[in-house]
């Protein structure tokens, strides 16, 4: 088992690394990483990661997951966040993502579950980087990066 020894820090994750990343245990993936919203990483495959968290919660459809942090997605973070509690700013930062990081289980060899109150959306880590399914990527697992999104997104 690793642990932290004498005043060493864990790694912080963040935007700068350029992908959604997890290490350790699954419920403290996401706590760390970059802000998404209108504005900040507004078109990026980690919009939607986040809009199939929101898909689990029954605040989206599988349809309305485009990569992009637009009204729909602003308006289901605002309901999301309310729900758990959260100042409902419509952007997903650390409050946010942490809160939805309690939520995920790590189901073995790579996957990882967030489960919602509506269902369940499903994650591969593997070398420290989350990747998704998109509802039209005919199986093909994508890195999960705040700079792009993949083109079928």
């Amino acid at each position: 088992m690793l642990g932290v020894l004498g005043g060493a820090t864990p790694a912080v994750a963040s935007a700068s690394a350029g992908y959604i990343s997890g290490v350790d245990a699954v419920t403290d993936d996401w706590g760390d990483e970059g802000t998404l919203s209108t504005t900040s990483y507004a078109n990026s495959a980690a919009v939607g990661l986040w809009q199939q968290v929101l898909v689990a919660d029954g605040l989206m459809s599988n349809l309305d997951v485009d990569c992009s942090f637009g009204p729909k997605t602003l308006a289901a973070t605002k309901t999301w966040q309310s729900r758990n509690n959260l100042d409902a700013d419509g952007k997903v930062g650390p409050a946010t993502f942490g809160k939805a990081d309690n939520r995920l289980t790590d189901k073995g060899n790579g996957y990882v579950y967030y489960n919602g109150s509506n269902g369940v959306s499903a994650f591969k880590r593997a070398n420290g980087r989350y990747s998704t399914l998109f509802y039209n990527s005919y199986d093909t697992w994508s890195v999960v990066y705040y700079n792009s999104k993949p083109s079928w997104c």
